[in-house]
Parts: C-alpha cells; sequence; structure tokens
C-alpha cells in the first residue's frame, strides 16, 4: 500500500472548477471521447521523452515507448499508463490543477451561456482534455515520476473543488498512470470489449504501440502503431483521417479540408494537414500558439515553432515530417535553416492553391471557410515584403455595397469597375451595418460605382502597406478630393427653396461658404472643400491624400505612438438644406451660422468616428435648435 508523504490539499482554480462541473454534470454525447483524450495525452509524453533524450542523455532510454490499458475489474478501476516524459511536483499543480491557456474564461462564459453540448466537446482545444476522465470516474489518481528523477509524486481527486499532492513511499517508474475509479453507472469501460472498440475507432492512429491489459494480465496489442502520415492516401479511410485530426487538433468538428502530401526533390517531407471547420475560440489571442507538430524522420520535435507555419496560417493543425532536418536540431537554429524556409514555401504555396481552387469551385463553402478565417488571412497582408502576397489577395474575400450577403474577389471586383474608373474603392469601419449607413457612399451609389466594405480591424492596418492589385491601385473613399464627376456625372439636385427665400444675387456663393467654414472652425480642420462624394449628407470628414484613416490614427494614440489627432478635411454638400440655410444667414444672423457649422462638423465627426471636442456643447446646441423648432 502507497504512504503518501507531506500531503498538500490544494484548490482548482476558477476554470478548473468550471471545466470539472461541466464534465460532471453535462449530458455528454459520446462518454467514449474520454479514453481518446487520455492516451492523446500519453502519446505526447512519449513525444516529448523521445524528442528530449536526442540532446540530454539523462533522458536517454531502452525501453519500448509505450501505452497501457489496465483493467482492474477486482477495483473497480480503469488504469491508463505510459512511460514518457512524466511530471514532478510543479507539472502536476500546473497540468492538473491549473489551465495557463488564454482566453479560456471567456471560453468558458460561452459555454454556459449557450449551454451547448456541442461547445462541451470543445474543451480538449485548450488542452484539458485530462478532465474527460471525471465523466465516467468518481475518482482519479495520477502518479508520475519524471524522466531523470526517482521520486514519484501521487495526484488525487474526486472532482470536486479541491485536489491533494503528495509524494510517494513507493516510488514508481518512469512515466504517469493514471487510475480511474470507475463510477457505477459505467461499468461498461471495464470490459474488454468495449475499449478495443474505443481505442481501435479513436486511437488507432497513435504511433506508440497501445497494450490492452485484462483481468488475467493478458496484453494485447490493439492499434496499428504507426505513424498515420507515413501511409500512403489508399491505405487511410475517411474515418481515420477524421480521427486523427481530432488526436492533433483536440476539436471534435470535422475537418473543412485535408491536405496529405509527399514531397520530393530538393527538400523531402510529408505533410498532413488539416483546415477546420469551426473556428478556435482563442484564434485571436496574442498568447496563442501553433498546432502543426514538426516531426524528424517520426521523431516529434515541436509544435509551436513560428518559422514553419506563417502566423496568418495558424488555424492548420496536422503534421510535417522532415527526412532532411538533423535530429537535434535546436530552436537556435530554425529561423536560419533553409530546409525550415523551403518547407514553409512549400506549404504556404500548396495551402494557397489548395483555397484558390475550392472558392472557384464552392463558392458556399469557401464563404463559409472565409467568415471563419478570412480576418486571420488578411493578417499576413500587413507583412510589407510577403513574398505571396498576390496569392493571398487572390484568396481574399470581401463584401461591397452591390454584393448583398455575397463575398466577390478583387478579380471580380475588377471585372464589375465602371469605364474610366482606375481605382478599387473601399471604406473601412467597425460593422457592416455602419459602412452601409456612410454618407461618403452616397456619390459612389448614385452613379452605381461599386465600393469594398472593410469591417475588420486588421483591414486598418493592411490597407496602409497594399497600394495596388494587379495594377489597379486601392483608394479610401474617406480619402478628400476625389473627382467622380471624372468617371460618370450626374444631374446636380434642384435646390430646395427655403421660406423667405432672398434674391439669389444676395446669396453667398459656394466659395464665399467653403471661406466662412474654415473662418468659423479655425484649426480644428486642415481645410474645408467641396464634396463631389455627398448627395443627401451635409458634411463629411475625410482625410489628404496618403494619410493614415480615423480608426487608425486613434489606435496609435491609444498606444501612446502618436501624442494627438490631426485636423482633417471637412467636405460640405452646398446643396443640402442647412448648407444653403447657412448661405442666407451669412450678413445677417452669424451667430446662427457659426452654430450650424459648428453642428455639421460635429455631426462628421460623429460619424467619422472622430472624438468631438466638446460633446456637451455639441448637445447643448443640438437641444437649442429643437426647442426652437418645437415652440416655433
Amino acid at each position: 500500500m502507497d504512504m503518501a508523504m507531506s500531503q498538500e490539499i490544494r484548490k482548482f482554480d476558477a476554470e478548473v472548477g468550471k471545466v470539472l462541473q461541466l464534465m460532471i454534470h453535462s449530458l455528454y454525447t459520446n462518454k467514449d471521447i474520454f479514453l481518446r483524450e487520455l492516451i492523446s495525452n500519453a502519446s505526447d509524453a512519449c513525444d516529448k521523452l523521445r524528442y528530449e533524450s536526442i540532446n540530454n542523455p539523462t533522458f536517454a532510454t531502452e525501453d519500448e515507448l509505450k501505452i497501457e490499458i489496465i483493467i482492474d475489474k477486482q477495483n473497480g478501476e480503469l488504469v491508463i499508463r505510459d512511460n514518457g516524459i512524466g511530471m514532478d511536483k510543479n507539472d502536476l499543480i500546473q497540468n492538473l490543477g491549473t489551465i495557463a491557456s488564454s482566453g479560456t474564461q471567456k471560453f468558458l462564459s460561452n459555454l454556459q451561456d449557450k449551454n451547448s453540448k456541442e461547445g462541451l466537446q470543445l474543451i480538449g482545444q485548450f488542452g484539458v482534455g485530462f478532465y474527460s476522465a471525471f465523466m465516467v470516474a468518481k475518482k482519479v489518481k495520477v502518479y508520475s515520476t519524471k524522466a531523470g528523477q526517482d521520486q514519484t509524486y501521487v495526484w488525487e481527486s474526486e472532482g470536486s473543488g479541491e485536489y491533494s499532492i503528495s509524494s510517494s513511499a513507493e516510488p514508481k517508474s518512469r512515466g504517469t498512470e493514471i487510475r480511474l475509479t470507475i463510477q457505477d453507472s459505467d461499468i461498461e469501460y471495464l470490459e474488454k470489449y468495449k475499449l478495443q472498440y474505443i481505442i481501435k475507432t479513436y486511437s488507432d492512429h497513435i504511433s506508440f504501440p497501445i497494450y490492452l491489459v485484462d483481468e488475467n494480465a493478458n496484453s494485447e496489442l490493439v492499434n496499428s502503431a504507426s505513424a498515420l502520415w507515413t501511409r500512403s492516401k489508399g491505405e487511410i479511410s475517411e474515418e481515420q483521417y477524421k480521427e486523427f485530426y481530432h488526436h492533433v487538433a483536440h476539436a471534435p468538428d470535422t475537418p473543412w479540408i485535408t491536405l496529405h502530401n509527399k514531397a520530393e526533390g530538393a527538400v523531402e517531407y510529408t505533410s498532413l494537414l488539416y483546415i477546420p471547420s469551426q473556428k478556435p475560440f482563442d484564434l485571436f489571442h496574442p498568447d496563442r500558439k501553433g498546432r502543426v507538430k514538426l516531426y524528424v524522420k517520426k521523431v516529434f520535435i515541436t509544435e509551436d515553432e513560428p518559422n514553419l507555419i506563417p502566423s496568418y496560417l495558424r488555424f492548420l493543425r496536422g503534421v510535417i515530417d522532415s527526412e532532411d532536418l538533423p535530429l537535434n536540431i535546436s530552436r537556435e537554429t530554425f529561423q536560419h535553416n533553409q530546409i525550415i524556409t523551403k518547407i514553409r514555401k512549400s506549404i504556404v504555396k500548396r495551402v494557397l492553391s489548395t483555397l484558390k481552387t475550392k472558392a472557384e469551385q464552392e463558392k458556399e463553402e469557401y464563404k463559409k471557410f472565409w467568415l471563419n478565417f478570412g480576418e486571420v488571412m488578411k493578417e499576413g497582408l500587413c507583412e510589407g515584403a510577403l513574398e505571396e502576397k498576390e496569392q493571398l489577395l487572390e484568396a481574399c474575400r470581401f463584401y461591397t455595397t452591390k454584393s448583398g450577403e455575397n463575398l466577390i474577389s478583387l478579380d471580380e471586383y475588377i471585372s464589375n469597375m465602371l469605364d474610366g474608373q482606375e481605382h478599387i474603392y473601399f471604406l473601412t469601419g467597425i460593422s457592416l451595418e455602419d459602412l452601409r449607413k456612410n454618407p461618403q457612399l452616397e456619390g459612389f451609389a448614385k452613379r452605381d460605382i461599386e465600393v469594398i466594405l472593410l469591417p475588420d480591424y486588421v483591414d486598418d492596418f493592411w490597407v496602409n502597406v497594399i497600394n495596388q492589385y494587379k495594377n489597379k491601385e486601392l483608394r479610401s473613399i474617406n480619402t478628400a478630393g476625389i473627382d467622380l464627376d471624372s468617371i460618370k456625372k450626374i444631374e446636380a439636385p434642384q435646390e430646395e427653396k427655403m421660406p423667405d427665400t432672398e434674391d439669389s444675387s444676395t446669396q453667398a456663393n459656394d466659395e464665399e461658404l467653403v471661406t466662412y467654414i474654415k473662418n468659423v472652425l479655425t484649426d480644428r480642420v486642415k481645410e474645408v472643400k467641396i464634396s463631389k462624394k455627398l448627395v443627401d449628407s451635409p458634411s463629411c470628414l475625410a482625410i489628404p491624400e496618403g494619410a493614415m484613416n480615423i480608426r487608425m490614427e486613434k489606435y496609435l494614440i491609444d498606444q501612446k505612438q502618436l501624442s494627438k489627432k490631426t485636423a482633417k478635411i471637412l467636405e460640405i454638400n452646398p446643396n443640402h438644406p442647412i448648407l444653403i440655410n447657412i448661405k442666407k444667414l451669412l450678413g445677417s444672423e452669424e451667430n446662427k451660422a457659426a452654430d450650424l457649422v459648428e453642428i455639421i462638423f460635429n455631426q462628421a465627426c460623429l460619424i467619422a468616428g472622430e472624438a468631438m471636442d466638446d460633446p456637451y456643447a455639441f448637445t447643448k446646441k443640438i437641444n437649442e435648435f429643437i426647442a426652437k423648432a418645437v415652440s416655433a
């Protein structure tokens, strides 16, 4: 019997507690996956030991790296044992007592709000598949001995709010042993046939042998124990591909695309990559790491090497196995390794080529992909020296003022351009709904000129890097001085007749109006111009040619990289009733005219997302005009 020494009782952190409650009390659609998760963890432990042993003699072993599933009906226990890297006390606390993955709290909140059975299966995505053991076990006990150490530590919990951890008086051999005391309602998981079925169904692809040991101590090899990616495509079923995806991605969804390829020639490698059909919850968290595992001659090396897969493809899952890299390659040499560079280029080319084909042949399916991962893909456009820039732009899809709910490519946009149109016009903003209401679109809509709508945060960045596509310059419609009449002329609307209209000869002309407004606003605006874009609105803010957009400027101010905002250009529509009224008031009621100028300027700031200098004064002026109109 084990004698626990220096036993320590610890509380689970808040996130673990919530995960355990979800696991224990959920009506899980498929409890079988608990064994898949525990076997997957055991496989990772064996992978890590094999990698560490390459450079560190302390970890070297001649033992067969393996996983054992042991049935102990007498004690009502199921044992999952591996002889991998093992864990010490700190590892047990970090791996089994806390959840370090970023974004977990938000994810758990979403699960609880939605009460989603499908969502519960996403637990494995942030590396806590271990807790799925509590779906079938009323108590979990973990013995672990780290490679190169003699001390065995014991972790134990019943899945409530705490766990115990202690050192064992009876050391066990290297690796980890998980003992599950199976609850009465789930004793089928102590039956040999049931365990065989689960292992063959979910874990046949595991490259380490999985032995099933029954109550008579008979040991049977259950899985194929060969790396799935090394087999030819004809030998692999769709179901096997899918289960391997579950293993490497820790995700329950079906992969959207599976890419299995063996490259030969200047650089030799095998890749088995997947694009998920669902967006991972932590896709945009800054601490998020990649999930493509690098192997060298079937030996696991790393899964967070940033030079292997570009960040904008970080949604990829799977493995890459190189025949050319040295087994003892260090993390420091990855960045300048020519083989890694060649593999990266080859992978990127293949993924983008596959996406292009999918986009052309299955538009609706591609739309699903783009809504999941398009914002991530566009991050790649922010890299100025990106070699595959044009390929990436070809893969991009956009909403436009004419596309409705459909997404179109830049090539389709170019084919829709009017005669005489030289630019690809775009507008950035915070949402599609807001963008579609933007007054600067009025003149474009009147002339039937299509505008690309860019609501994603990353759009503010890449449009400052990408200047053109296939000899067509990209241009923000926020830019001042766009002459739409050079593309297509429209008749100017007849000025609305105002009450008590004075003779037109006594009204100030448009140039005088521009001068007056500039004098009222002084240095708050860089210039005042007559707009060719506005039809129904009185004014809008525009930026000078080559200047950064308003949202980008605000971001840099928030980041303390700019000290203050710059003055913008105010474009006015002299045919709007408010501007006509201002012209009438010049020379007679200039205080009222100045108030109206302040109102149209602040309205323009509000719509553009530019901070108003004095929102209280703006509100006061609006209220005064409303009060006079109501009492008139």
